[in-house]
């Protein structure tokens, strides 16, 4: 683990400045799927964000000493989110070292500089922890065994993070669409599956508490704006398998569910995964006031988003053909032609 410089504790600033006089909120990672939707909520919220990726600023990479505060001191920024990640697993597993400068390195010393600083932040981390052959709920202080690289370095860097007092780290399982061509989304795969009208594999072994991605971000905000520090799970308060979380969006989004064949996971997955990740949320619920969404309000908001694929019109050719005579015929041709332009749907 990286060494952490003790620093003196920030000052109390006089007094809280209006949000159109404070600095940004700086997002890190803002081209993900939840930096999307971060630079999306804080917009609508008031507040002005700048997005920070490496695909965005070539040559900039915060994980290195000499230039995160350098570049984020003339910035004073008034909040910094890190949803900065490498989700995929077999890519940390090919390169741990690129795993761990993002995972470990740069909270490691986001931390370091926030403590300096005092400028809040957040530290987005996972639910991929545990194993098990059942559903369960985990709170905060459930030990946990972490797979494979990416968790590993994950949980490295959620220590990391937390030696800063000043500090949210937040666990979670985002669900959405993040519109990146060739690297779909878990919803985005899902979605994609059912359209095809093909049977395809679900797992009723793996469990996660899945949240809508502009619903966790919400929450985010409000978090921070009440103050909470420390580990949180913020995350559907229902943990559903994948098959059947895959089987509610098929029959609210209108396709069929039979296509998800209920299947357990295989016996040897490289790399090793997590399958038991569900989150309990009584903390954050706590803090917030409010109940976090259920699994019905996670998959409404999937089907209502304005990136939710929509259904086809299809002639089912099953049907036994109708003889109608030219009038009819012209009229369901009408019929036709205004469903497919957008007119009213079924």
């Amino acid at each position: 683990m990286l060494p952490i410089t003790e620093r003196t504790q920030p000052q109390p600033r006089p007094q809280d400045p209006s949000p159109r006089e404070r600095g940004p909120v700086v997002v890190l990672g803002h081209t993900g799927l939840l930096g999307q939707a971060l630079v999306r909520v804080a917009a609508e919220r008031g507040l002005r964000t700048l997005g920070i990726a490496s695909r965005t600023v070539p040559g900039l990479n915060l994980a290195r000493q000499a230039d995160l505060a350098p570049f984020l001191d003339p910035l004073a920024p008034s909040l910094v989110v890190n949803a900065a990640a490498i989700t995929d697993l077999a890519a940390c597993e090919a390169d741990p070292s690129a795993a761990h400068e993002v995972h470990v390195r740069l909270p490691g010393l986001l931390a370091d500089w926030s403590r300096h600083s005092g400028v809040p932040w957040v530290q987005v981390s996972t639910d991929h922890y545990w194993n098990d052959i059942e559903n369960a709920l985990h709170d905060e202080a459930a030990p946990v065994g972490p797979p494979n690289v990416y968790a590993r370095s994950k949980h490295a860097g959620e220590e990391l993070a937390l030696r800063d007092p000043g500090c949210l780290v937040l666990r979670t399982n985002i669900v959405g669409f993040r519109g990146r061509t060739g690297a779909p989304t878990f919803a985005e795969w899902a979605v994609n599956a059912l359209a095809a009208g093909e049977p395809f594999d679900a797992y009723t072994d793996v469990w996660a508490s899945s949240i809508e991605v502009h619903q966790f971000s919400q929450a985010l905000f409000d978090l921070v704006a009440g103050g909470a520090r420390g580990l949180l799970n913020v995350a559907s308060h229902d943990s559903l398998s994948k098959a059947d979380f895959i089987a509610a969006l098929a029959r609210a989004a209108g396709y069929d569910p039979q296509l998800a064949r209920r299947v357990g996971r295989p016996a040897r997955q490289r790399p090793r995964r997590a399958n038991a990740m569900g989150l309990d949320v009584t903390r954050a619920e706590a803090l917030l006031g409010r109940a976090l969404p259920g699994a019905d309000e996670v998959i409404a908001a999937i089907v209502a988003s304005p990136a939710m694929p929509k259904l086809t019109l299809r002639l089912d050719l099953a049907l036994e053909p109708l003889e109608l005579r030219p009038a009819e015929a012209t009229a369901a041709v009408a019929a036709v032609d205004a469903g497919a332009a957008g007119g009213n749907e079924t």
